[in-house]
């Protein structure tokens, strides 16, 4: 069985991996801060959470499954669906 896929989970598969939030962030070019939100939910960057998600080694659908496995929302626009 796979343990559930929380904050504390990703940041330990990370330091397994010998990688730091640190690191992520120089190569992003973004704060620590932007990292750490993203590990814990806070946060939606697709090219942060791509980022952590390659790092660990596995897919972010895998590493974020809260926000990448839900069905969409709406299926058509509203500007779609606006008679004239």
């Amino acid at each position: 069985m796979t343990p559930r896929m929380t904050p504390a989970y990703r940041q330990c598969l990370l330091k397994e991996k010998g990688v730091t939030q640190k690191q992520i962030a120089r190569e992003l070019n973004v704060c620590e801060m932007s990292i750490s939100k993203e590990i814990n939910g806070d946060h939606h960057s697709h090219r942060i959470r791509c980022t952590i998600a390659k790092k660990i080694g596995l897919s972010v659908g895998a590493v974020f499954p809260g926000y990448y496995n839900q069905p969409p929302q709406r299926t058509t626009s509203k500007v779609a669906t606006a008679t004239v």
